[in-house]
């Protein structure tokens, strides 16, 4: 009874400090994240807070993890049942669309140098901060 008791409040205090976490994502990230990942439901969210900003990393219930900066772009998605293009800037999808059609994306990264794709077969697709490609590893 003392195990059942513990567990049962375990996951409601897990429960409960989940939801506290979502409340406080932006609602353009929220939008993003349900508009694009509508079969997943965020599972954690962290938030790393300086003094004028805020970046967010969520976790997702299959697996999927995001990051988004200070302005709510998302930085870093991994998904191994394929990222949608639409999660892309539209250059970088639109690329990917017509060079490897039918391979799903997995990871995507941002920096202030450029964009890096990984698909499922293994290729890197490199594209600079305007989404042009530049070469593939």
């Amino acid at each position: 009874m003392k195990k059942l008791f513990l567990t049962g409040l375990l996951v409601f205090l897990g429960i409960t400090f989940g939801h506290a976490q979502k409340s406080e994502l932006p609602e353009m990230v929220s939008a993003y994240v349900s508009q694009l990942f509508p079969n997943e439901k965020i599972k954690t969210v962290e938030i790393d807070k300086g003094d004028n900003w805020k970046k967010f990393e969520i976790k997702m219930s299959e697996g999927t993890e995001l990051s988004f900066d200070q302005n709510n772009q998302p930085t870093e998605i991994k998904c191994k049942s394929g990222i949608p293009a639409p999660a892309l800037p539209l250059n970088i999808a639109g690329y990917i669309t017509k060079n490897h059609p039918n391979i799903k994306i997995i990871e995507y990264e941002m920096d202030k140098e450029g964009h890096e794709v990984k698909l499922e077969n293994g290729d890197e697709l490199e594209f600079d901060s305007k989404g042009n490609f530049v070469e593939m590893d």
